[in-house]
């Protein structure tokens, strides 16, 4: 055991010093991009809160065209991964042209989607103009699903998924389920059915108490809850069959969990290697942090110059070292957390996974 504790402060020790690294380099390697807040859902939980019209300040696409070529001659493409998210991407007019324009760019990129407009046609344009990876959203047996999402979401993905294999797509398929509440018993069953649609890759996150689920306590686990999430996750991890679930970033989790629910140590990297840029044009990280984490507009600054110049807060967070934080052994692992925790620099985080770990395991 001590033997184990010390290999544990090693590796440890070692991930904490790239961290440190990564901050002073601040590489681009991963971008998001919002290219609507229309979405022909409207979850219970939408951390976005979006809606089924376009909003007006919303960028075109020849104005996201044009934004991708500036940031293609400023960095190298081929090492920036770029993540089309929404709302719903495939509701976005001319949303190929910007997919075939990326390709063209270089950048590897994919694309966050609900399914329901992904059907045998739209598969076969996807994989014409050179998607790489598709991150179909279902977050409970179709029962709950359908309740939370919407009648017939369930049945979507699965036609989203067949129809993707019946033209030949070859590129990373992965199911994304937000947990809510009354999932979190019925994770078991979840599992069965995305095995049964042969997709190998789930991802698993609690849902967070922002957008309409902070309007809904009764969707968001609490510590009983979210221990059982993650004792699901380690146990499911071990046991040689597929989907091989893995835990969404959302900070520290503690020694039994920490590189045992996903693949990595805890490394919330928005602002670091993260950045994203809302539908209207303003460049932020993820698109889960607020208005106070806003670093510029595209209309307005060049991108480079915004990652270059600004997140100072999202990669300095000794700010976070306050509250019970201040006072946790844990800090220097953690750090405080992912920055979606905190509504804005210098506010307390929203929750703490670590410690509702800690409580909901008696």
């Amino acid at each position: 055991m001590a033997t184990l504790a010390a290999y544990r402060d090693v590796v440890w020790a070692q991930h904490l010093t790239d961290r440190a690294r990564r901050v002073q380099e601040h590489e681009l390697r991963y971008l998001f991009v919002e290219v609507t807040r229309r979405c022909n859902l409207a979850c219970a939980y939408c951390g976005s809160s979006c809606g089924p019209r376009e909003r007006p300040s919303e960028l075109s696409i020849d104005e996201w065209v044009a934004t991708l070529r500036q940031i293609a001659a400023d960095f190298d493409p081929r090492r920036v991964m770029v993540a089309v998210t929404g709302g719903e991407p495939l509701m976005k007019e001319g949303v190929f042209g910007l997919f075939a324009e990326l390709r063209r760019l270089g950048f590897p990129y994919g694309m966050v989607s609900n399914g329901t407009q992904l059907d045998r046609a739209t598969a076969a344009r996807l994989i014409e103009v050179g998607i790489g990876s598709i991150s179909l959203s279902m977050d409970a047996p179709p029962v709950l699903n359908d309740s939370l999402r919407g009648a017939g979401t369930s049945d979507a993905v699965t036609r989203a998924v067949e129809a993707l294999r019946e033209v030949g797509y070859e590129g990373k398929l992965e199911i994304i389920s937000t947990i809510t509440r009354p999932a979190v018993a019925l994770l078991p069953q979840m599992r069965e059915w995305v095995a049964n649609l042969r997709v190998p890759l789930w991802r698993v996150a609690p849902v967070m108490p922002i957008g309409r689920a902070a309007r809904r306590p009764d969707l968001v686990p609490g510590p009983t809850e979210i221990r059982a999430i993650l004792e699901f996750i380690l146990a499911a991890r071990q046991d040689g069959f597929l989907p091989r679930p893995e835990m969404s970033e959302e900070g520290y989790l503690g020694n039994r969990f920490e590189g045992n629910v996903r693949p990595y140590l805890c490394q919330c990297r928005a602002g670091t290697n993260i950045a994203g840029i809302l539908c209207d044009g303003r460049i932020g990280a993820c698109p889960e942090l607020g208005e106070a984490y806003i670093q510029g507009h595209v209309k307005e600054d060049r991108f480079s110059e915004v990652w270059r110049d600004g997140y100072r807060s999202l990669r300095d967070r000794s700010w976070m070292k306050q509250g019970q934080c201040a006072e946790c052994a844990e800090f220097p692992r953690c750090e405080g957390g992912a920055l979606h925790l905190y509504e804005f620099p210098g506010a307390g985080p929203l929750r703490c996974l670590y410690l509702l770990a800690r409580e909901g395991g008696g």
